[in-house]
């Protein structure tokens, strides 16, 4: 089996086929059945032409090992869509060039789309040579050969969608009915809060409750936002994010109060003892795309559970809180938005006004004396390092590009010569094949003696093994150079697309968006630029600014 290549089966289980329960085991029935099905398929199919090799010693080698297959886990997650932790995963390591066989249990398991189930089957995975199995469909690609199925996949295809969607209606209508009814079926309690001992209830968190009551009484005392965060980073208060991960584990920290986690406890209503069912909508099954409902339109649900503040403190702390609705964009959005990162608290930088000049770190209005107070760094200067950044790493490039094309040249000249030589060894032991029967024709004859077949019998298969390896020896080799070819190509292709952009004098956010994943702003004043690019070794590119040496220095 080749070092790069592998075999993989994928498990999917949706939280709508009604086997995961809260309390139970982390790993669902469902996702056991199916890995049980898989193994037992592999261990009922071994391909006995493929599963051994010999070697040159003579003794033999398997070369198709499914016990070392790996598995990738959806264990919670729709099949409607495809984005998911697991299968994005797995369809990069497509992308590279880094699968030989995917195995499901069956085709709803991979997708329940019938459209992108259909893609990936008839155009994906037959470009990157994968073979696909699905086992209760009874589907094998390497055997369908050209033929993707037919009629009667593209049915089943369809007929898993239809299910998913109508499921996935009757469960939301069945959760919608208990968030009418005022259960609490909202996942994680929200801080101030934990789950009770009757299922779909919650209780107040004594811990944390009082923390929550003194932000409403402050922020209805006239306390802005700003200086509520600061008394509570001074009062050493831990956050709610690491509050909920020491208790409950699994949870995106951070140690700061910013004006946002204050805000958005002063903005939720569940602390008056009242529920909100519906903020949000799906615009259509299997859409990642929500539509806020406005707060005029919410319906509330009073006295669901226990308050932890009164409904009169609530409206008087909500003076506060600042409008939320988003101004009217600009016509000339910032390149820099949502791409400058703090690197002492991982916060995004922002600038406020479109005519400010510098980039800055807020969370030291809310923790001051911290280093974030020392991370900002002007919008010009950062044009100017960004700008000479990409068009030194497309010079890089140019000459990168011109590399590869000599060595791809001078690759697939040498992969002609050993696809040459490849057909000339084949051809010689079909000779040695012919050679053989004509001797025992003689023998048969009479015209050759037991013991003169015999050796010229030992001299032709001797003759036939040094050719066997030798041949071995060159198929290895052009699939080695195929491969580098092939690695070589996609690597200048991607490497083209960035060319488009030598001798740019200007930033734009389209550009940005598709060149750098994330500029890191120190407090010492030195950048750090991710690129979403990376090279032939796929590893990531950083671009490195100390703040002293000029960009052009640095970048060389």
């Amino acid at each position: 089996m080749s070092a790069e290549r592998q075999d993989f089966y994928y498990l999917r289980l949706s939280k709508e086929d009604g086997d995961i329960e809260e309390g139970s085991a982390e790993e669902s029935c469902s996702i056991t059945s199916q890995r049980d099905c898989i193994k037992r398929y592999l261990r009922e199919h071994r391909f006995p032409e493929d599963e051994f090799e010999e070697t040159p010693s003579g003794h033999p080698l398997m070369s198709h090992r499914w016990d070392n297959i790996v598995e990738i886990v959806d264990d919670g997650y729709s099949g409607t869509s495809m984005n998911r932790p697991g299968m994005s995963r797995l369809l990069k390591l497509v992308e590279e060039g880094k699968v030989r066989t995917i195995i499901v249990r069956d085709l709803s398991r991979f997708a329940r789309n019938y459209l992108e189930a259909g893609h990936y089957l008839e155009f994906v995975f037959p470009a990157y040579d994968v073979r696909f199995i699905s086992i209760n469909d009874q589907f094998d690609s390497e055997q369908l050969g050209e033929s993707t199925g037919g009629l009667e996949l593209a049915i089943k295809n369809l007929l898993n969608q239809m299910y998913s969607k109508d499921i996935s209606r009757k469960i939301k209508s069945a959760v919608d009915l208990k968030k009418l009814s005022g259960e609490y079926v909202y996942g994680t309690a929200p801080y101030g809060y934990k789950k009770g001992e009757k299922k779909n209830t919650i209780v107040i968190d004594k811990k944390v409750a009082e923390i929550v009551k003194s932000i409403f009484e402050w922020a209805a005392a006239g306390i802005t936002i700003t200086q509520i965060a600061r008394k509570l980073n001074e009062a050493q208060v831990v956050t709610p994010s690491v509050y909920l991960a020491a208790v409950r584990g699994k949870y995106k920290t951070r140690a700061v109060w910013t004006f946002e986690s204050v805000r958005n406890i002063l903005a939720n209503r569940i602390y008056t003892g009242d529920t909100v069912p519906f903020k949000s909508h799906v615009v259509r099954v299997g859409s990642d795309r929500v539509k806020q409902i406005p707060e005029e339109l919410q319906q509330v649900i009073p006295n669901t559970h226990e308050g932890i503040i009164s409904r009169e403190l609530f409206y008087q702390a909500r003076t506060v809180i600042k409008s939320t609705k988003k101004s009217k964009a600009s016509a000339h959005p910032n390149p820099f938005k949502s791409l400058l990162v703090c690197s002492c608290c991982g916060n995004r930088l922002i600038k406020g006004k479109p005519q400010n000049k510098n980039w800055m770190c807020a969370t030291h209005r809310y923790n001051p004396g911290s280093d974030c107070e020392q991370v900002r760094f002007r919008e010009d200067k950062l044009t100017e390092i960004v700008l000479h950044a990409i068009n030194v790493r497309c010079k890089l490039l140019d000459a990168k590009i011109k590399r590869m094309k000599q060595e791809s040249h001078s690759a697939k000249s040498s992969e002609q010569i050993l696809q040459t030589e490849c057909l000339t060894l084949r051809r010689q032991m079909e000779g040695l094949q012919a050679l053989k029967m004509q001797h025992y024709e003689s023998y048969v004859s009479g015209q050759l003696s037991k013991e003169s077949f015999l050796n010229k019998k030992r001299e032709a298969s001797a003759k036939e093994e040094e050719l066997k390896i030798r041949l071995s020896v060159a198929e290895h080799k052009q699939k080695e150079l195929t491969e580098k070819i092939k690695k070589s190509t996609m690597q200048m292709e991607t490497d083209r697309k960035i060319m488009e952009y030598q001798e740019i004098t200007e930033l734009t956010p389209q550009l940005m968006k598709e060149l750098v994943k994330k500029i890191v702003i120190r407090p010492d004043g030195s950048i750090r630029i991710e690129w979403n690019f990376r090279d032939e070794m796929n590893e990531p590119i950083p671009f490195e600014f100390d703040g002293k040496a000029t960009p052009e220095e640095k970048a060389m």
